[in-house]
C-alpha cells in the first residue's frame, strides 16, 4: 500500500513538472492597448488655428481634425462630423433634426491628420454640427442610430465639439398660386402722337397743302387770300366756299335778269324819244 501511494505522488510531481515547464517555454502575451477617447483638435480655417474647444465657433463645410500629442500606437480613432437641420438656433431649441448628411475618417498614429468634408449638406435654416469620436452615421435610419433630439444625445460620451445656430427658414407661402400677367411684352411699346397744333381757321385732320404763291391782287371773295409770303395755308378742297355762296343767286340768272333790264330800258327810251318827235310835229 505503501508503494501505491508512494507511486501516485511520483506521477503527479511528474505531471507538474511537465506543466510548468510548457508554461515557461510559451511565448508572453501581448495585451490590447487602452485607446480611450480619441485626443483630436480641429480647424475650421484651413488650418490656420487649431482647438479642442467644446463648441464650434462657426458652421464650416470642411473641418479638419488631428491627432493631438503622442497618439498610442496601435489605436484607430475613429472621427466623424453629421449635419442637421434643426427647429431652433440652441440645442434646447432644437426639437425635431433632420439628418442633412455627414463625413467620417480613421486617425491612426502614421495617418494622423484628415479632411472632414459636409459641402452641400450644410442647414439652411437653424442646424447643427456635431464632431464626435465614433464612426457611425446617426441618420434615424433605426433604433441604434437615432437622430439628435433634446435632451437625449446620441454623441453622449463621444462628442467632441458642436455648433448650433442659423437664423429661421422664411414662411411657406399658402393658398393657390395665382397667375400673374408677364412684365416684359413682347408687344412694341404704344407710341400717341402729338397733333401738331391748329391754325385758327384751318382743319388740323388731314396733310397741310403748301400755300401757291399769287402775283394778281387779292381777290373780294370772303376766302383769305392765300399770299406768297403767308404763313397761314390756304384752305383744302374740301373747305373752299364759292365766290357767290354768300348771296344765294345763280350767276347765269342774274346775267339774263341785266340783259332783260337792258332791253326794257333801251324800249322805254325809244317810245318816249318817239312821243317827242310827234309832239314836235304837231
Amino acid at each position: 500500500m505503501f508503494r501505491h501511494h508512494r507511486s501516485g505522488l511520483l506521477t503527479l510531481t511528474a505531471l507538474g513538472v511537465t506543466a510548468g515547464a510548457a508554461v515557461l517555454a510559451a511565448p508572453a502575451a501581448h495585451a490590447a492597448p487602452t485607446c480611450g477617447r480619441p485626443p483630436v483638435q480641429y480647424s475650421v480655417d484651413g488650418g490656420a488655428n487649431w482647438t479642442n474647444s467644446a463648441t464650434i465657433a462657426a458652421p464650416s463645410a470642411t473641418v479638419q481634425v488631428r491627432l493631438a500629442g503622442q497618439p498610442t500606437a496601435g489605436c484607430d480613432y475613429h472621427v466623424s462630423l453629421g449635419s442637421y437641420e434643426t427647429q431652433g438656433a440652441t440645442w434646447a431649441t432644437s426639437g425635431r433634426q433632420t439628418f442633412l448628411g455627414w463625413a467620417t475618417t480613421t486617425l491612426t498614429r502614421e495617418h494622423y491628420r484628415d479632411v472632414l468634408d459636409v459641402s452641400g449638406h450644410l442647414p439652411h435654416c437653424f442646424g447643427e454640427l456635431a464632431l464626435y469620436g465614433v464612426g457611425e452615421k446617426y441618420d434615424g435610419s433605426d433604433g441604434d442610430h437615432p437622430l439628435p433630439h433634446y435632451p437625449d444625445e446620441p454623441f453622449s460620451g463621444v462628442l467632441i465639439a458642436s455648433w448650433n445656430g442659423g437664423t429661421a427658414c422664411p414662411p411657406e407661402p399658402t393658398g393657390s398660386p395665382t397667375t400673374q400677367a408677364p412684365t416684359n411684352s413682347a408687344a412694341p411699346p404704344t407710341v400717341t402722337p402729338t397733333p401738331a397744333p391748329a391754325t385758327a381757321g384751318v382743319p388740323t385732320a388731314g396733310p397741310t397743302p403748301t400755300p401757291a404763291a399769287s402775283t394778281s391782287s387779292p381777290a373780294t371773295s370772303t376766302s383769305s387770300p392765300a399770299g406768297a409770303g403767308s404763313s397761314r395755308p390756304a384752305p383744302s378742297q374740301a373747305t373752299a366756299v364759292p365766290a357767290l355762296a354768300a348771296t344765294g343767286a345763280d350767276p347765269g340768272l342774274l346775267a339774263a335778269t341785266a340783259v332783260g333790264a337792258t332791253v326794257l330800258v333801251a324800249a322805254g327810251c325809244t317810245v318816249v324819244y318817239a312821243g317827242r318827235r310827234r309832239s314836235t310835229r304837231h
